[in-house]
């Protein structure tokens, strides 16, 4: 029998034909997506895959599979149905080929043509064959590398556009992928550590144990010898001990010094997270638990038998009007892409596909990519089987955690999904708000523009004590429920949607979502297989919180048709419920309406398939403004504990069963307390600590202190108490004065106190709850008691009349300042609801530091400072303070406030006789050392002083006289401002008065050897410390430096003015246009106004003039 012709046309790639295919293979064939049958994947060519096969040996026959299971495998399903999709059959490599080009939308699957898609369409989930699991983190560039982003940026760009085929659906899932893999090979991975084996005892450590065992030996040596024999061995025993003592003490230097590295290094690593966990709780633990419990507890957690039984009807629940303002459908515009990228946090981690927020804030054309097949899966129906999956990890409630119930569990989605549902939870939110669908007088969580757990805890422990100043009933209950996020059925998320008269495309995207999300549980020894979520919504979705509000909405809509709330004064009332999320409380003056509510909220809770937990619920009843314990609450069958029982902490506030704060003082006291202490036995140096504690446990305190009833006495504790350690860590005495520390004084470090602190919170509680949205907090006038010293509610009154005063006066100058100078003020008629807040703030802090200006006026030493004229303020920033050495910053603030240890105060403090160390001058106080000893001034100690900084302003001058060489830049081209734009304003740049270009200046200092004053312009025995003159416009400015007490600037200033008056005289005789500069640079580092003016006339500005004067203020306090 003749053989028919061999055939050509392989549907499958097999061992055989790829040979003949990679013959075939163009030179320049584009870079798609491969996997091979051994697991191996990347973006490269097809001749790249076959070299992959021949070194790993992946071709071989041994381990080939047959034609036919290698024709029925794919990447999504395992299904004949999925095996014949519209994609062909080459989804094992994840892409489809099409004619159309990369960013080309191939022709739409079966499953999307013609009207919107219901969720009945994809009714069956995906089973992925993908191994679930977690992918390492890469070691991505920082965030300022700005050249290497760029680079980045441009080459992901090309690997997207040739690999990426298909539909939209598959690029969606394929784009983190081939983002992750191509990053890998770019960057590489962070290596997890490895458990190091434990090190080796070093020579000192051996020869302690040795030293030990002789120790023994000589004890019992002792025992047995005789009277004679114990002499000698008292000799060795006592070479033994102090050989001991002293490599003990070495040894415990040595870890002293390790330990102090090694805070260090991981303070400078990450400075936020090292003061956290240095001030909280230690928390760690490994989940101890099998593969196969963890999958029976995930299982049934997260299983839901009725998931496709529908809700029914939840009994009377008024349906909300039709929407007024419609729902945005559009599809997604990429200024929304970008703002929700840009508020995203870098460090977040990452989901499945190890993409995180950071390569989308760096790379602009990505993300870019991104938005354009979000807005075609927008425009199709499309939710991507990636953004469907979320890898859970475990996080420690508590020290050495074992148990599942001591953990928490957190989902990590991909980023792309989060961006996409992150842009429709906000049109969501918008179209609530806008509708007036979420009664913000109830539910003020997840709702933007409230000030929710303020507003709540404010109001609710204001009935409390109203009730108790009145004498009236109140019930109060405050509700837990059982598994809030993870109870939550899907059906009462697509009940919602229908609820609220959302559109039929949101409502089906929502749909989607839900119908096949999955997780996998990450540990450190396994991962658990995809679980698909039938009940609950994932902690971590950006889309979760919004429709649990929305759903939680219909449950609370119901409840408020049963009672009303309590009846003001005006004849309004209260809302009978107050929620934020979950945590939901009532407030009710009967018992009888507190259990019709917790009945109907029982019924509606059942309804939607969840549960009150009555065991971490409370109740608090008064009658008569008194507590009474015998009035018991019941939900769901079970008793509500009292408050009496155990106290509780609910939206930031915590109620004790004296229902009073007397006791939140003394908490508040025992943890600035805890947190100091925690600080200074940190091994940081000491500007650092101060760092920690302003940064960290400064903040910590201000929430209790604002949300309490502490008086401002008791804060006046704290402040010095923390004020001890600041001294003691900035290395100042104990007598400087608070003023000295937190005054906008000549000198001004970035420190605030608490007392100020505590002031600013309070006067923002007052005017949140005055200027509230909502109206029943406003109408209730709550008060905010402080204390006798200081009253808020007196204070912004008093600061509100002030700024009215101001607008009434108008614009008033200050000082030698000229008409117009400075900013515009800001109007108390025409400011916002936010700047009318930020005004009254800054002016009770204005009124404070007023109060800290009146003590430095009365304080004759540490005061000085106020009696300096002619000098700019100078302001320490923190980054100042980390670059600044500790021992000069103490050096500093200590001579601005004349606390050094000169002889005069040392005879003041300890009584004792000292006198200057080099003329023995008795009781020489700090200016005399500092500018007025002879002996310093003969060995030329001032004169270096002088040079120093006399070098520094000619290398500035000098600067400024190079530049002025170069021709002057072209004007700028004549901007215009399109229709309905407005104008930038540009302020224009100053020219330089000192060096006029195309002069030819010369400039000689009176540095290294004696100047000699230019012949060409006079004769002249006087030498300033700079000469500049221009012999082509015949000009010419003597600079004079000094380098006095700053209490001597303006006489120095008028002294060296006359001395030079002469020579100035003799120049313009000559014929020559003479300047004279005398410029002062104060002994303790403080710029006269004369050298501000002399910088800013050569051109010196901006930047470069900040540079300049903190140069120049080093120089003369080194």
């Amino acid at each position: 029998m003749k053989d028919g012709p061999n055939r050509t046309d392989h549907t499958v790639t097999t061992a055989m034909n790829m040979d003949s295919e990679n013959t075939r293979t163009p030179v320049n064939e584009e870079k798609i997506l491969r996997k091979c049958v051994c697991g191996w994947e990347k973006a490269t060519t097809f001749r790249g895959l076959r070299i992959h096969q021949g070194k790993a040996k992946c071709g071989q026959k041994g381990q080939q599979q047959p034609c036919t299971a290698l024709a029925g495998e794919t990447r999504r399903t395992k299904s004949q149905g999925k095996n014949h999709r519209a994609e062909g059959p080459n989804v094992a490599e994840g892409i489809r080929v099409t004619e159309e080009g990369p960013l080309v939308e191939a022709e739409p699957p079966r499953e999307h043509e013609g009207p919107v898609p219901t969720t009945s369409d994809r009714t069956e989930p995906n089973t992925e064959t993908k191994e679930p699991a977690r992918r390492s983190k890469l070691k991505w560039p920082k965030s300022n590398e700005a050249e290497e982003w760029r680079n980045l940026d441009l080459d992901l760009i090309k690997t997207l556009e040739g690999s990426l085929r298909g539909g939209a659906e598959t690029k969606l899932n394929l784009i983190g992928d081939i983002i992750y893999q191509a990053c890998k090979d770019r960057f590489g991975e962070i290596v997890p550590k490895q458990m190091t084996a434990s090190r080796e005892k070093g020579r000192r450590e051996r020869e302690i144990l040795q030293l030990v065992q002789r120790r023994r030996q000589l004890r019992k040596n002792w025992r047995k010898a005789t009277h004679a024999e114990r002499e000698g061995l008292k000799v060795l025993w006592e070479e033994v001990r102090k050989r001991l003592a002293g490599l003990r003490r070495a040894e415990r230097i040595r870890k002293r010094s390790q330990r102090k590295q090694k805070e260090r290094a991981s303070f400078f690593k990450d400075p936020f997270k090292y003061a956290r966990q240095l001030l909280e709780e230690k928390k760690s633990g490994k989940l101890e638990i099998t593969r196969e419990k963890l999958e029976q507890h995930v299982k049934e957690q997260y299983s839901d038998p009725q998931r496709s039984v529908p809700l029914g009807t939840p009994g009377y629940v008024p349906q909300p009007a039709k929407p007024t303002a419609e729902f945005n459908i559009m599809p997604p515009k990429l200024s929304e892409v970008r703002q929700v990228v840009e508020k995203a946090r870098s460090s977040s981690a990452p989901g499945p596909n190890g993409v995180p927020y950071k390569l989308y804030k760096n790379c602009p054309k990505v993300l870019e990519l991104l938005w354009y097949l979000m807005r075609t899966a927008w425009k199709k129906q499309i939710i991507p089987s990636e953004w469907q999956r979320a890898v859970a990890v475990f996080i420690p409630k508590e020290m050495n955690s074992k148990d599942i119930s001591q953990f928490r569990s957190i989902a990590l989605l991909n980023v792309e999904g989060k961006i996409f549902f992150s842009v429709l939870a906000r049109r969501m939110t918008n179209y609530l708000l806008e509708n007036g669908y979420v009664d913000t007088n109830c539910q003020k969580a997840g709702v933007p523009g409230f000030p929710g757990c303020v507003e709540h805890s404010t109001m609710i422990w204001d009935q409390i004590q109203k009730a108790k100043r009145e004498k009236t009933d109140l019930h109060v209950i405050w509700l837990d429920l059982a598994n809030a996020y993870g109870s939550v059925p899907h059906q009462l998320v697509n009940y919602a949607t229908e609820f609220f008269h959302m559109p039929i495309c949101v409502k089906n995207l929502v749909a989607q979502y839900f119908s096949n999300l999955q997780m996998c549980f990450s540990l450190q020894d396994f991962t658990t297989g995809w679980q698909r979520l039938e009940v609950g919504i994932a902690m971590g979705c950006t889309i979760s919180p919004i429709l649990f509000v929305a759903a939680f909405e219909i449950i609370l809509i119901g409840a408020r048709q049963m009672v009303g709330g309590i009846k003001l004064p005006t004849g309004k009332r209260l809302p009978p419920l107050r929620s934020y999320m979950d945590d939901v409380t009532s407030l009710l003056q009967t018992a009888a309406c507190t259990s019709r509510l917790l009945k109907r909220m029982d019924e509606l809770m059942s309804w939607a398939r969840m549960k009150i937990k009555p065991s971490k619920s409370w109740s608090l009843s008064l009658r008569r403004g008194v507590r009474n314990d015998n009035t018991i609450f019941v939900v769901g069958g079970e008793k509500i504990p009292l408050l009496s029982e155990q106290p509780i902490k609910s939206l930031g506030r915590q109620y004790t069963a004296e229902l009073s704060d007397k006791q939140m003082g003394k908490t508040v006291m025992k943890q600035l307390s805890d947190g100091l202490a925690r600080i200074d036995q940190s091994q940081l140096a000491g500007k650092f600590k101060v760092w920690c504690y302003q940064f960290t446990l400064y903040r910590r305190i201000m929430w209790p202190l604002k949300m309490s009833e502490i008086p401002s006495s008791t804060v006046s504790k704290m402040d010095g108490k923390a004020n001890s350690f600041i001294r003691k860590w900035l290395g100042l005495p104990r007598c400087l004065s608070e003023t000295g520390l937190f005054g906008k004084n000549m000198l001004q470090l970035p420190l605030q106190s608490i007392q100020l602190g505590y002031m600013q919170e309070k006067t923002r509680l007052v005017l949140e709850l005055r200027e509230s949205t909502d109206e029943s907090v406003r109408n209730t006038n709550a008060k905010v008691p402080t204390g006798r010293k200081w009253n808020a509610q007196t204070e912004v009154d008093q600061a509100v009349s002030r700024l009215q005063h101001q607008e009434i006066t108008g614009r008033v100058q200050a000082g030698r300042a000229g008409l117009g100078w400075g900013a515009m003020p800001r109007f108390w008629s025409k400011a916002n609801r936010k700047q009318r807040k930020e005004m009254v703030v800054a002016e009770v802090t204005r009124m404070e530091e007023d109060c800290y200006k009146i003590k430095a006026v009365s304080q004759g030493q540490q005061g000085s400072w106020t009696t300096w004229e002619g000098i700019m303020n100078r302001n320490i920033s923190w980054s100042d303070v980390w670059k600044i050495p500790q021992a000069r910053l103490s050096f500093l603030i200590r001579s601005t406030y004349d606390t050094l240890p000169c002889p005069r105060n040392l005879h003041q403090w300890f009584g004792s006789e000292e006198s200057c160390a080099l003329c023995n001058a008795p009781n020489a106080s700090l200016q005399h050392i500092l500018s007025g000893c002879k002996i310093a001034l003969s060995q030329g100690r001032y004169r270096w002083r002088h040079d120093q900084v006399l070098r520094k302003l000619a290398e500035v001058l000098e600067e400024c006289r190079q530049d002025s060489k170069q021709p002057p830049s072209a004007e700028d081209p004549t901007t215009f401002v399109s229709e309905g734009g407005v104008r930038r304003s540009t302020r224009s740049r100053e020219t330089a008065r000192l060096f006029s270009s195309n002069q030819e200046w010369n400039m000689r200092v009176d540095l290294d050897r004696q100047l000699r004053f230019p012949t060409e312009i006079t004769t002249t025995s006087l030498r300033p410390d700079i000469v500049v003159w221009s012999t082509k416009a015949r000009s010419v400015h003597l600079i004079e430096l000094t380098v006095p007490l700053e209490e001597g600037i303006e006489a120095a200033f008028e002294r060296k003015k006359a001395k030079y008056s002469e020579l100035a005289v003799e120049c313009r005789e000559a014929g020559w246009k003479t300047t004279s500069y005398p410029v002062e640079v104060g002994c303790r580092g403080f710029l006269g106004l004369s050298t501000i003016r002399l910088l800013r006339e050569a051109g010196v500005t901006g930047g470069k003039l900040r540079r300049a004067t903190k140069d120049l203020a080093e120089e003369a306090e080194k």
